[in-house]
Formats: structure tokens, sequence, C-alpha cells
């Protein structure tokens, strides 16, 4: 079973995210569409439009993904701002993709330089 994971190239984290995934969903596999700070990125929608047809001609027609993650964390190079804005961010953007694609689960996730991972949003 697939899923989708947006997150940024970062490699402190992206192991910890798919690992975390795995452990508390119920997927095998992790698409992994990774760019520096995609969460500043995928609000707008020439950005989200590019990442959009990735996720459904691949992840979801092709590997049948039902879930989508969008993931940020703490000391992001590629987007450098707070938590609190970036988190707000994650929000959005989870929200914009659940408007575009209705059918599938949306999940934000936000993870913290020690590893923990919180929850913002989660439409399933």
């Amino acid at each position: 079973m697939f899923c989708t994971l947006i997150c940024c190239m970062d490699g402190r984290f992206i192991h910890i995210i798919n690992e975390y995934i795995r452990n508390n969903y119920r997927y095998e596999y992790v698409d992994t569409i990774t760019d520096a700070g995609p969460v500043n990125k995928i609000i707008y929608d020439d950005y989200l439009k590019a990442v959009e047809d990735k996720i459904v001609l691949i992840s979801i027609n092709k590997h049948k993904s039902d879930h989508i993650f969008i993931a940020g964390h703490s000391d992001c190079a590629g987007c450098p701002i707070d938590d609190k804005t970036q988190k707000n961010y994650i929000k959005k953007a989870v929200k914009m993709i659940r408007e575009h694609l209705s059918d599938i689960a949306v999940t934000g996730l936000f993870v913290y330089k020690e590893g923990d991972i919180e929850i913002l949003i989660d439409f399933v």
C-alpha cells in the first residue's frame, strides 16, 4: 500500500517522517516528493499544480496512493521562518490539496529538531 509525502529535502528529517508514517499508518511504501522548504511554495497555485500533477499522475493513478502527507520541520533552510508561520503554511497547503483532491485523505505534519512529530491537521 502506498501513500504520498511532500516534504523538505533535508536529510535529517525524511527518514524520521517516513518511519513515522509506516509505524502509525497502514502504509508500506511512501512516495516522497521533496523540495527545499515546499510548505512555503505549495500554497501558491502554480507550484501546487506542478506537485499535484506528480501526485495524481504517478502516486495516485499508478501506485493507488490514498493518503497525502505534507510535512515541514524546524530549522528549515528552504523555508527560513518561525515554526508557527510554517505550521500555518502546512495547514493551508493541506486544505488546498483537500479542495483539489476531495476523495483523498490529507494530513499535515510538523517535525521538531528533536524528531518529535506533531499532527497539525488531518482530513481522513
